[in-house]
């Protein structure tokens, strides 16, 4: 059984065996759920607490000991509805709190990082809507056909967040990556694509002082961020020159 699902949702290794071990075992104390799931004696009530505090496990007292029951698998969803408010909750007040942190933060005028794997890129991305002003655009040169693949369904949900923060974009594709997806109109959004022979693995993504680097092989997937405004000033003024190189799509 694929455990990974249980884990991105918040719960430890020791927290899936212990619940799956009280689903097969029904209402257990804590003695046969130590020998099923293999967790630590010493750690099982611990880990018990911490499925009670999330609702996935309860107990009864019988005779002064407590029998333990797995909540129903549906239960699930419920807790994942309660992440999903927690996090909301979280990001609301660290947005009122982001305004007091960046008047601590240093003067930094510039600044150089390196995101790899799918998920550092998409962490990339996600910069946008705090560095880029509301407004603003993004801009991507060379997006390739690999990209395309790997960040389709990344990006449809992406431009939606995006016009929520009235971002724009403009966006030349390669040509086969072009070609090789149907590319609906997108709101705020304008699509050209370079002229055939004009391809690399690797594309150019920016937003205010903010540029990226990202290359997409099956070999590596990474992305190297600059943070300054004089770099940042260059892509502009190389992306208007390939921008005219590129050609006008009717979506």
């Amino acid at each position: 059984m694929d455990t990974q699902v249980l884990e991105n949702m918040g719960m430890t290794k020791g927290e899936i065996k212990a619940y799956l071990a009280l689903l097969e075992l029904g209402s257990s104390t804590a003695g046969p759920i130590v020998n099923k799931s293999r967790v630590s004696p010493s750690k099982v009530y611990d880990i018990l607490s911490r499925l009670i505090e999330k609702g996935i496990v309860s107990y009864i007292v019988k005779g002064k000991v407590k029998h333990f029951n797995a909540a129903a698998p549906e239960r699930l969803l419920a807790f994942v509805e309660k992440r999903k408010e927690e996090l909301d909750d979280n990001e609301a007040k660290i947005r009122e709190l982001l305004p007091q942190l960046k008047l601590k933060q240093g003067k930094q005028e510039q600044k150089a990082e390196i995101f790899e794997g799918i998920r550092g890129i998409k962490t990339f991305f996600d910069m946008a809507y705090n560095e880029c002003p509301k407004g603003g655009c993004v801009y991507a040169i060379g997006y390739p056909l690999q990209a395309s693949k790997l960040f389709n369904a990344y990006f449809k949900e992406f431009h939606q967040k995006k016009l929520k923060h009235k971002i724009s974009a403009k966006i030349a594709y390669n040509y086969d990556a072009w070609f090789a997806k149907k590319r609906e109109k997108r709101e705020l959004c304008e699509q050209r694509y370079l002229p055939k022979g004009i391809s690399t693995p690797a594309w150019i993504y920016f937003f205010g002082d903010v540029v990226g680097i990202i290359t997409v092989t099956e070999e590596q997937k990474i992305c190297f961020m600059i943070k300054n405004k004089e770099v940042a000033e260059s892509y502009m003024n190389y992306f208007n020159l390939i921008w005219k190189q590129a050609i006008r799509t009717g979506r």
